[in-house]
């Protein structure tokens, strides 16, 4: 498993706006890109701490998605 230690320039940055837009998409055939890109965003968190504020910024998002 990665962590911080072993990916020290791994630029999360550039990888957090596609897998927002992929999770805000509405378009409800596109349930399971939505899925991953949601578990995508959590394994980017635990692997890489320091992307929480990013991802972070993703929860109004999915709390949008997530139906009571």
């Amino acid at each position: 498993m990665s962590n911080e230690d072993t990916l020290p320039g791994f630029q999360f940055r550039a990888l957090y706006p596609p897998l927002r837009d992929c999770l805000a998409d509405e378009n409800e055939a596109n349930a399971e890109i939505a899925l991953t890109a949601c578990r995508a965003l959590t394994y980017l968190m635990e692997a890489l701490p320091r992307s929480a504020i990013q991802v972070v910024e993703a929860t109004p998002i999915f709390l949008n998605k997530v139906k009571f």
